[in-house]
């Protein structure tokens, strides 16, 4: 999918973090203040320094649900699938307020533009300028917080479609520094993003799954030292292009680091330090932050690529 770039009307939000004593069987977090009076975190215990361990989680959230506006043009939806797309969104919102810890109150909820078909799509994107009417199946813009799709023969697609470009609205309003490969990889996951009586929970990307296997047996997956340090423009140029298993990589990657609650905590604290505005590049802070550095994580990916894990992840 096509994500538009455009000035934001929403300003970055602050990190908020609940402290709890770790339970067991998780990994340890460290906390510190310098002579600065700033506050780090770090998975990594050091001896020269008086810290407190914690653990970084989201902080109890009052979050309700959206009341999510769904504009159509020559395609009637029933009320079940008015409702899926509904529900779909507001999971999206949730995940972003619950597991990634931002407060969702103050963004703007999207509001949705469904065509009746691409062609339809392509002239209304052509109309608004801006290089928006390229190959895409939905698109983000941010001016009129306005998600644009059309209705595909296959209807879930459109609806992970919608989802998928909810978190780039998401995340385009509260981290626009994340890295493509994060930005990307987030949303995604959120395609495969459900709800049910227990919480919210992952499957398996059917088609992000088959082309990393396809990718590693031909030995043309990246290492992920390597990916870590493309930049986010060579990142969208080689996604663009075609010809690459980015973007298949980055779904599967994301969906490794959330398949285990430390990891999801470093997703966490990753997200958090680009909210801050941080442009490191992604590849020195996932060695800082990430226990052990690249080397533990390229390990223990190796280790989980070979059969790309869970079936479903709970959260």
């Amino acid at each position: 999918m096509f994500r538009w770039l455009g000035k934001t009307r929403h300003p970055a939000l602050v990190f908020a973090l609940a402290m709890t004593v770790v339970s067991p069987g998780h990994a340890e977090i460290y906390k510190w203040v310098d002579e600065n009076g700033e506050v780090h975190f770090s998975d990594r215990k050091d001896h020269r320094l008086e810290q407190e361990v914690v653990n970084v989680r989201p902080s109890p959230s009052e979050w309700s649900r959206f009341d999510i506006k769904v504009e159509t043009v020559d395609v009637e939806l029933s009320d079940a699938e008015h409702q899926q797309i509904v529900d779909g969104v507001n999971s999206v919102y949730e995940f972003y307020d619950r597991v990634m810890s931002f407060d969702m109150y103050q963004t703007v909820p999207v509001n949705i533009l469904i065509f009746k078909g691409a062609r339809e799509y392509q002239n209304y994107l052509a109309g608004k300028g801006g290089g928006l009417a390229v190959a895409s199946y939905g698109v983000y813009m941010p001016r009129e917080h306005q998600i644009a799709v059309y209705m595909q023969e296959d209807k879930p697609r459109t609806f992970r479609t919608i989802k998928h470009e909810v978190s780039h609205a998401v995340l385009h309003s509260l981290v626009p520094y994340a890295p493509s490969w994060l930005n990307e990889g987030l949303a995604e996951q959120m395609e495969m993003l459900g709800r049910d009586e227990s919480g919210l929970y992952f499957e398996h990307h059917p088609e992000n799954r088959w082309v990393v296997a396809k990718a590693r047996e031909q030995g043309r997956l990246a290492a992920i030292g390597e990916f870590l340090k493309l930049p986010s423009i060579k990142w969208r140029h080689s996604d663009f292009s075609g010809s690459s298993s980015v973007r298949a990589q980055a779904g599967q990657f994301v969906y490794f680091l959330l398949a285990k609650p430390t990891r999801r905590n470093f997703v966490v604290r990753l997200m958090h330090n680009f909210d801050r505005g941080d442009r490191t590049l992604s590849y020195y802070l996932v060695d800082e932050h990430y226990l052990g550095g690249v080397a533990m994580l390229n390990s223990d990916w190796a280790r989980w690529v070979s059969d790309q894990g869970e079936g479903i992840i709970r959260l």
